[in-house]
């Protein structure tokens, strides 16, 4: 348990860290390709390509910041039928849940990044496969965070039943 809580919380360091970079690049390649446009009627090729897949980076590496801070989109829809049971209980089932449905679009990720793998297409010298990768990152990260939130609601039951 230990080991996996030390493990996410330094995935959640780099991703933060990763998150910030990118998203500065992506600002300032943006706007060298706007100056560019507008100053010197020319711009770099395949920048739209390049901006597209940093977008694409920032917005699943700062979907699994999100899901690390409990700050992700939240179906609130059984919550007041549930308020009466073990909030332990509540959290073991969802994020048993939660695990085993990012396990499977994890598993449709790598199926989906190998089949573009075959793929020669490049955007610089970078393969699209490589750009579409965090896809299955992403959701392999936010799988491991659920997993660790099943052990916290064991805990936080067995601390109720101690009360």
């Amino acid at each position: 348990m230990k080991f996996l809580r030390w493990f996410n919380y330094r995935v959640y360091k780099v991703l933060k860290a990763s998150v910030v970079s990118l998203f500065i690049l992506l600002l300032a390649f943006s706007a060298v390709q706007v100056i560019l446009r507008l100053v010197f009627k020319t711009g770099i090729p395949h920048a739209e390509s390049l901006s597209r897949y940093l977008v694409l980076w920032v917005s699943f590496l700062g979907a699994s910041l999100a899901t690390f801070k409990h700050r992700h989109i939240n179906l609130d829809i059984f919550s007041k039928h549930l308020k009466k049971i073990n909030p332990g209980l509540v959290t073991v089932i969802i994020s048993t849940a939660a695990t085993v449905i990012l396990g499977f679009i994890s598993w449709a990720g790598v199926v989906f990044i190998l089949n573009e793998m075959p793929d020669s297409q490049k955007v610089y010298f970078i393969p699209v496969w490589v750009m579409e990768s965090v896809i299955p990152l992403t959701f392999i990260v936010m799988m491991f965070i659920y997993f660790q939130r099943i052990f916290d609601g064991i805990r936080m039951m067995r601390a109720a039943g101690r009360k």
